[in-house]
């Protein structure tokens, strides 16, 4: 008796692909339609696309020789200054200390006081003409106030390049004496000025840093009719300032210091 042949069991199974893989195909065809669009309008540039394939080359290491391995070209390096940060009010405070404790050294003797008061994009440190020179001489002769350029020196020169100085000479204006190696006020307080400025740099302050000269009697802060105040108008100032920032804003807090 002949073997029957085995057959498979009836099923359910519907013929043809499953649905889902229809839909899924229908998707793929869309997107690639999609993109197929999107080459169509695209624009190439030449130099962009063979740098990006040696940049891909060079990763996979197969640059060739002469093959650019960045798809953009390096940027060259530019150095950018370095600025140099000026605590302002630290130098407002430092110079206020320093004139406190000296004007404090000064009544003792009955001396004029120094003054730091608030100017235009800095600080001014007036130094009366007593504390510096004799009447109607630009040479430096006090001790006093040699002693205490020396110490606005040293300060000077603990701070930054940033910091400059201006030594300004006045006068009053009482006319000059006839016998004097300067033809007017406006040349003696030029000459004041300088003395004053080549101390400070001889005590080590950079030359490029301070300058020096004068005005005569035309920046008077008192009255010239008056022979108590007269006296104030007779002086050196120190105008320090810093370059690109602001020391009268640090100076408000202090507005005038006076014995």
């Amino acid at each position: 008796m002949a073997k029957e042949k085995l057959r498979c069991p009836p099923c359910d199974c519907p013929k043809g692909v499953p649905l889902w893989l229809g839909t899924y195909g229908d998707m793929v065809t869309l997107i690639l339609t999609f993109f197929i669009l999107l080459l169509s309008m695209a624009s190439f540039d030449k130099e962009r696309i063979a740098q990006a394939i040696g940049s891909v080359e060079g990763a996979l290491s197969i640059l060739e020789k002469g093959s650019q391995s960045q798809i953009n070209p390096p940027q060259p390096i530019k150095a950018t200054p370095m600025e140099t940060e000026v605590e302002m009010d630290n130098v407002v405070n430092i110079f206020a200390s320093l004139i406190t404790e000296y004007n404090e050294v000064n009544r003792i003797s009955n001396g004029p006081s120094v003054e730091l008061e608030e100017a235009e994009k800095g600080i001014v440190i007036r130094i009366p003409n007593e504390l510096l020179f004799d009447n109607g001489s630009a040479i430096l002769s006090n001790s006093s106030g040699i002693a205490f350029l020396k110490r606005l020196s040293l300060e000077f020169r603990k701070m930054p390049n940033a910091v400059l100085i201006k030594s300004i000479g006045h006068t009053d204006n009482t006319p000059i004496m006839r016998d004097s190696v300067f033809a007017d006020n406006f040349e003696l307080s030029i000459a004041r000025g300088v003395n004053v400025a080549d101390l400070i740099i001889n005590e080590g302050v950079d030359n490029s840093r301070i300058t020096g000269g004068g005005e005569g009697e035309y920046s008077p802060i008192a009255s010239n009719d008056i022979p108590s105040l007269r006296a104030k108008n007779r002086r050196v100032d120190l105008y320090v300032y810093s370059i690109g920032q602001d020391l009268s804003a640090a100076a408000q807090s202090i507005n005038k210091v006076t014995p």
